[in-house]
């Protein structure tokens, strides 16, 4: 038996809901910080091969588990709830009966869950647990329910393809382990993956085939063989090779096809004679999904217009052939594959954006057969609400709204815009202003990163908590961040303490402007390599702003090749060399710890203690500095942390100080 029936979890679960969204609307004053920092609800959402059934990985009373309800009845006919404070990590379904799943355990001493790659199976009523490979499972996660005895990996393992012509195996891919130290282990890809096929009732293995590269993404074809692999290079760099079948030999698809080998190779079509791959296109080299027909050898760009990176992608569920497509340099746009006659699939997906107008539209699931598909529409004022929709009939059925406690009303929308830099580039930014008349103080926002991650307009909860608080929030999208094509973020190589800070600066001049912001009280505030960018605009442009907060902030780049992670991951090192580079001057030039006697404005620091990403010693040589100057900067440095807060209790430390040190500076 489960530790608590999951309906009877549910239906508190939805009452409380209900009584704190009441609560909140009849107190007075600004809202709590926890209504903005609380988890959402539902985490995952995804249908049955059949559709019949739905699960969903949800938020439930402080835990992370596993619900399954009937389609058609929304009643709850199953789940499962760790017992410990273990949380439901992923899960998949490999047949109507069946799901493969993994957990994050809570690991003493630290405020992050993480995943050692342990597989387990579970039916869809929570019968029949079976723990099936993974090196840290143990029979004591689930009491007495769980069966199996079998010897732990010293590997992290994935579902690699759930074979939907065989219920009870799955192909999955094996990544072992390093060791480190005497019974230490990490996982840093420097060992090839291995690929096996497992049951997924007994826990049976058969070892299919031992790759030869590292750090792969392995693409089946539909009879679950591997022909296509997508891997890291020892500099960091991704290329792909392909093999006709299981007895031939490798081949980059270069000298295969003559294809690009930067390309990423991202599926097949159902009869197998299409290859679809992801990169670089054009001037702007804007990624794109590129068509390669096997039998007549060419290749065909599938989408146009293109103003930012393809991010997401959908095949017709008939053919198997990529249709559409969307890019997000502003707000969500579509975009169709160009055919004779247009799929049925892509003509219905324009009746549902039509529908969700002004709202990011996403399909999290789809049943085997493309006619039940689940969808979240979501924007900048809206965490994301669920719909169950029946392509048959047209009908969508609610099923959630995230965050199902949160307002829309009250939230605050984020205008989008672009600002030219000296150079002639332009950088998208996105200006959240809070509710009230007067100008207000401006929080300057740069994200981490920063290569491959980039600000959407979206829900983001700590912009919506800074608005509520009355201060205006820019994010800037400056060169080197990702979604932009290879040409912009390539832009941004070498150039952390150069033109990226430049273009944060331009951007800060232009919201200075905005009649909205008061331009005598601006801030500077970010994580990560943001922290490093809020700092160095301290010291670039000193009479900008009033005060710099950094969270787990890089500020010495030499640093990077000595601690943390990356330079002990393989690719790490030529990650660097490319993003940062080896000149030590520029290094020097470009680290705030060389540069705080430029500093100004009032400062504070902000670091986890656990922090294996940026490693404390940045915060602490950085706050060095500032006394050598004579000045102290607020300090805050939160006990078993890592890099980002991973619980509640760590975000409300976070961010109650966060607020205090910026209604001291800009009130």
């Amino acid at each position: 038996m489960l530790k608590k029936p999951l309906m009877r979890i549910c239906l508190n679960h939805i009452t409380a809901l209900t009584v704190i969204s009441f609560a909140v609307v009849v107190e007075a004053g600004p809202l709590p910080v926890e209504y903005f920092i609380k988890d959402s609800d539902y985490l995952d959402v995804a249908l049955s091969p059949s559709g019949n059934r739905i699960a969903a990985r949800a938020q439930l009373d402080g835990k992370i588990v596993l619900i399954v309800m009937d389609r058609e009845t929304k009643a709850i006919v199953g789940g499962l709830q760790p017992e410990a404070s273990d949380a439901i990590h992923s899960f998949s379904w490999v047949s109507d009966d069946r799901i493969v799943f993994s957990y994050a355990e809570q690991l003493s001493g630290s405020d992050q869950r993480s995943s050692a790659g342990e597989l387990y199976a579970v039916n869809f009523d929570g019968s029949d647990i079976g723990r099936l490979a993974g090196f840290r499972a143990s029979n004591q996660r689930y009491g007495s329910r769980i069966k199996g005895s079998r010897d732990s990996e010293r590997a992290a393992v994935y579902l690699l393809d759930a074979l939907h012509d065989d219920e009870n195996h799955v192909l999955v891919i094996k990544f072992p382990f390093s060791q480190t130290g005497l019974g230490r282990y990490t996982l840093d890809g420097k060992k090839p993956p291995v690929v096996s096929k497992l049951n997924v009732y007994s826990g049976k293995q058969e070892t299919v085939e031992r790759l030869s590269f590292k750090r792969a993404r392995p693409l089946t074809d539909s009879s679950g063989e591997v022909r296509f692999v997508t891997y890291e290079t020892e500099d960091g760099l991704t290329q792909s090779a392909y093999r006709r079948d299981k007895n031939s030999e490798w081949q980059l698809l270069s000298e295969a096809f003559d294809l690009d080998d930067e390309l990423t190779v991202v599926g097949l079509n159902n009869v197998g004679d299409a290859l679809f791959l992801r990169g670089p296109a054009g001037d702007d080299g804007y990624k794109n999904i590129f068509r390669f027909d096997f039998n007549k050898k060419t290749l065909r760009t599938l989408f146009t217009g293109l103003d930012a990176d393809v991010s997401e992608w959908l095949s017709d569920p008939e053919t198997g052939e990529i249709v559409i497509a969307s890019s997000r340099r502003g707000k969500a746009r579509h975009h169709y594959a160009e055919a004779e006659a247009e799929a049925e699939y892509q003509r219905l997906h324009r009746l549902l954006v039509k529908a969700y107008a002004n709202q990011t539209l996403t399909v999290m699931s789809r049943s085997r057969d493309g006619k039940q598909i689940i969808l979240r529409a979501s924007s900048d004022i809206d965490p994301g609400s669920i719909f169950i929709f029946d392509a048959e009939t047209g009908k969508a059925d609610f099923f959630w709204a995230n965050r199902s406690w949160m307002d829309p009303s009250i939230l605050r929308p984020m205008q989008i815009s672009e600002v030219l830099t000296q150079d002639g580039l332009s950088i998208p930014v996105r200006l959240t202003l809070p509710d009230g008349d007067g100008p207000a103080p401006l929080i300057v926002n740069p994200h981490g990163g920063p290569h491959g991650v980039f600000d959407e307009w979206a829900f983001n909860y700590e912009t919506q908590l800074l608005a509520s608080r009355g201060y205006a929030v820019l994010q800037i999208n400056f060169r080197g961040s990702g979604g932009l094509g290879k040409k912009f973020e390539d832009a941004g190589h070498k150039e952390w303490g150069g033109q990226m800070i430049e273009d944060i600066a331009a951007a800060t001049r232009w919201a200075m402007t905005h009649q909205g912001i008061d331009e005598r009280r601006v801030c500077a505030f970010g994580g990560s390599y943001g922290a490093y960018a809020s700092y160095m605009l301290a010291a670039r442009e000193p009479s900008m702003l009033r005060c710099v907060i950094g969270y787990v902030g890089v500020y010495d780049l030499s640093l990077l090749y000595r601690t943390g992670d990356i330079p002990e991951s393989w690719g790490g090192v030529g990650y660097l060399e490319r993003a940062v580079g080896r000149d030590e001057d520029m290094l020097a030039d470009f680290s705030p710890v060389n540069h705080a006697s430029k500093i100004t404005a009032a400062s504070m620091l902000i670091h986890g203690e656990d922090d294996n990403r940026a490693p404390i010693d940045h915060a602490y040589a950085m706050r060095d500095a500032l006394r050598a100057t004579g000045t102290d900067p607020d300090w805050l440095e939160i006990d078993d942390s890592g890099h980002g807060a991973g619980n509640i209790q760590t975000r409300l430390e976070l961010y109650e100080a966060l607020l205090g040190f910026l209604d001291q500076h800009l009130r």
